[in-house]
């Protein structure tokens, strides 16, 4: 008599959670499409990189299986991508670069809502985490550069990989088939994008953390999979170099946008690139879901250069232009607050799940490990000058991702924890007022900043807003 009220309740639970979920990809399409921007005429939007594009279809004239392998697909780039390649461009070709992105948005956003749905039952937890995917500008830049949308596809197979990982610490599954499930995603993962790198460099920084807490706390299960997690990560992760750095391509030729740190003559430029990029990097993530007019220069991003010029009354008019460089890089001094108090939480969360084997603060600390090494491969890379200002968050997308898991679980526990309707519906209504103040104004700040580094955005919400009459 008891199995049938729980299964109604169950039922229940599920249709709600449904219906918030076509919800949440409902508002996603409809603020899309309201806030399409119209670019220059003979400009597609949202579409792959025309070498890309038309390399593939040459390909696929004459032998498509060369595409199952490294091969440059694009201005002496070599790529290897075939898990991510072969969907979208299809879905381009036969969809349109709008309903291909659309098509791929949605199916992660979905995917990442009943995921997160399954794993904690929260519905708070995956209506959170929907939400900021849904409304996070980490993929802005796909309307400029539509090669991006495969990443959508890439964090959709993580997403799976990680709800497999979650679901070997709880025992949910047997060893054998979670083990095998876990190592087949990861080589799907390995083979939509050379990216995945960061996403296993950060796996193996939370599972490396997962060992140690486990081994100190007496958590053999948790021991194993972590063990397991890391030597599959490492092994698949060597196969794949093993054959990709055959083909080095545009990591070793000068001049080259991806021309690696290694071709430096001198060490202090390593080091010094090596730090930039860090700050730059985890600042991106970090500010990610935070509205303009706290991550960079106001003055910059709704006045402009010229009117900053203007109000300087001609004092030393042949170094003006440093003035607007002092706005331009006053992001710089949010960035070493937001890595100063980072760095300070995550050692105040090691001390705590250091003291208790609860799963909670450990947790916390794998998803902070994750967000700090998820952009590792770029930290190897040359400054660039668009790495001047803080408007390509597709660099960080794992560690944005990383970081809406995390934002999503405190949310969750706070709500469990207040006893307080009213406190509750506060909290979870002033994380989603920041994410969706944060997707109006952060698209037209980039647009700005980026365009002081010779780059295009064409996104701008809060630009289109203002100009309805």
């Amino acid at each position: 008599m008891a199995f049938g009220p729980d299964m109604s309740i169950y039922r229940r639970e599920l249709r709600v959670a449904a219906l918030t979920g076509l919800a949440i990809v409902a508002a996603y399409v409809v603020f899309t499409l309201l806030t399409l921007p119209k670019p220059p005429e003979g400009i597609r939007i949202l579409a792959i990189n025309k070498g890309i594009f038309d390399s593939m279809t040459q390909a696929f004239q004459t032998n498509w299986t060369r595409l199952l392998w490294p091969m440059e697909y694009e201005m002496n780039r070599i790529y290897w991508p075939p898990a991510t390649l072969f969907p979208t461009y299809a879905a381009e070709r036969f969809l349109g670069p709008l309903a291909s992105y659309l098509l791929f948005s949605c199916l992660f956003i979905g995917t990442a809502f009943a995921l997160a749905f399954y794993v904690t039952r929260s519905l708070v937890f995956a209506a959170t985490l929907g939400f900021m995917f849904a409304f996070g500008t980490q993929l802005n830049y796909t309307y400029t550069y539509g090669s991006l949308i495969p990443l959508y596809l890439i964090l959709t197979f993580c997403a799976v990989n990680l709800t497999i990982v979650v679901m070997l610490l709880r025992e949910e599954v047997t060893a054998g088939r979670g083990y095998l499930a876990f190592a087949g995603s990861l080589c799907l993962i390995a083979l939509s994008s050379e990216w995945w790198i960061n996403y296993a460099i950060a796996l193996i920084s939370a599972a490396a953390f997962g060992v140690v807490w486990a081994q100190w706390h007496v958590r053999p299960v948790v021991t194993r999979v972590c063990a397991f997690v890391i030597v599959a990560t490492i092994a698949t992760l060597a196969v794949y170099l093993l054959i990709r750095l055959q083909y080095p391509g545009q990591f070793t030729r000068y001049g080259e946008e991806e021309e690696l740190l290694l071709t430096y003559t001198s060490p202090v430029m390593m080091v010094e690139d090596f730090l930039t990029n860090f700050f730059t990097f985890l600042y991106m993530s970090l500010d990610n879901y935070l509205p303009s007019f706290v991550s960079s220069s106001n003055s910059l991003t709704y006045l402009g250069p010229e009117k900053i010029i203007a109000e300087q009354h001609g004092y030393h008019a042949q170094y003006q232009h440093l003035v607007v460089m002092s706005h331009l890089f006053m992001w710089r001094f949010y960035a070493g607050i937001a890595a100063t108090v980072f760095v300070g939480l995550f050692i105040l969360v090691v001390r705590r799940a250091w003291k208790s084997p609860a799963w909670h603060h450990a947790v916390i600390a794998c998803l902070m490990l994750m967000v700090a090494t998820g952009f590792a491969t770029h930290l190897a890379i040359k400054m660039r000058p668009y790495n001047s200002v803080p408007g390509l968050s597709y660099k960080v997308v794992f560690s944005v991702s990383a970081l809406t898991i995390l934002v999503a679980y405190l949310v969750m526990t706070e709500w469990r924890r207040l006893s307080s309707p009213r406190s509750r519906w506060v909290l979870l209504g002033a994380v989603w007022l920041c994410v969706a103040a944060a997707a109006i104004t952060r698209p037209g700040m980039q647009q700005q900043l980026l365009g002081q580094v010779g780059l295009v955005g064409f996104r701008d919400p809060l630009g289109q807003i203002l100009s309805v009459k």
